[in-house]
């Protein structure tokens, strides 16, 4: 056999494997299940795999009528990257059905997700077309809960599994937003990095973070989102607003039905924002 036949022959067997895992991790979307992480079927399974299987569960998604409404950018504590191997953060889509607004509370049923957990993120809006920033700056900003869920036993994850495993996104609940025609607004997203956050469960503080906890600024993961686009098949922020979110300032909280959870602003004025959680 030819080195074009071997290379042939294993290119075939990836698309295999690659097909079988989304195949599998729909499965656990659907059933609100777990499915074996891609990091234990595949010695070397890396993000460029991980990447593939993401975008054929985003076509899969997009037929089932849903649309993007935007990205979420993951693993965006720079602390951690030499643990992973990673130099930069992970993309994954946002859509029309995942992304709901809380002003400033918004009630969210729990029982599509299989292991939900919570993050505080800032959330920017960025419109496309002729009127959009100069520059990709944002339209707006706003405080958001993402719900995170895990279809992996225990939690198991690396990049390239959370990357197959739809970015691990569940939901995006975002906060009443400040516009950019409201007063201040620059100053506002220029001092991000000095936001400080509360997350509360029933009153109980449970997570405190600082904008500069994401990528050194929150405004940093809007830079990212074109650099990685290329790397989820391409296509930009949709014709209508663009939401990204650009990763967590607080460590991750499981949720259960009952609780009401707030989060809490200072050193920047954001408004805050709360959800009610239902079976």
């Amino acid at each position: 056999m030819s080195r074009a036949d071997v290379a042939a022959a294993g290119a075939a067997d990836a698309a295999r494997f690659e097909a079988g895992l989304a195949r599998d991790l729909l499965s656990a979307r659907d059933g609100c299940e777990t499915t074996r992480p891609p990091t234990l079927r595949a010695a070397g399974f890396g993000l460029d795999q991980a990447y593939r299987v993401g975008a054929v569960l985003d076509r899969e998604l997009q037929r089932r009528g849903y649309r993007r409404a935007g990205w979420k950018v993951g693993f965006t504590n720079k602390e951690i990257w030499p643990r992973f191997g990673l130099d930069e953060p992970i993309l994954a889509p946002v859509y029309d059905r995942t992304v709901r607004t809380a002003r400033p509370a918004a009630a969210v049923a729990l029982g599509s997700f299989c292991a939900p957990m919570v993050e505080v993120e800032v959330v920017f809006g960025v419109e496309s077309g002729d009127d959009a920033p100069k520059g990709g700056g944002p339209d707006w900003v706003a405080l958001g809960f993402e719900i995170v869920d895990c279809h992996y036993p225990e939690w198991h994850l690396t990049p390239a599994d959370s990357v197959a495993d739809f970015g691990l996104h569940g939901a995006l609940i975002v906060g009443s937003p400040v516009e950019r025609s409201m007063p201040g607004f620059d100053e506002r997203v220029a001092r991000l990095d000095q936001l400080e956050v509360r997350l509360l469960r029933d009153g109980a503080q449970m997570a405190r973070g600082r904008g500069s906890d994401v990528l050194g600024h929150p405004l940093a993961g809007l830079e990212f989102v074109p650099r990685l686009l290329p790397r989820f098949g391409g296509g930009g922020i949709p014709a209508s607003a663009g939401v990204i979110s650009t990763g967590t300032m607080t460590a991750l909280q499981p949720l259960s039905p009952g609780e009401r959870w707030r989060v809490e602003a200072a050193g920047v004025d954001l408004p805050g924002l709360e959800m009610v959680l239902t079976d």
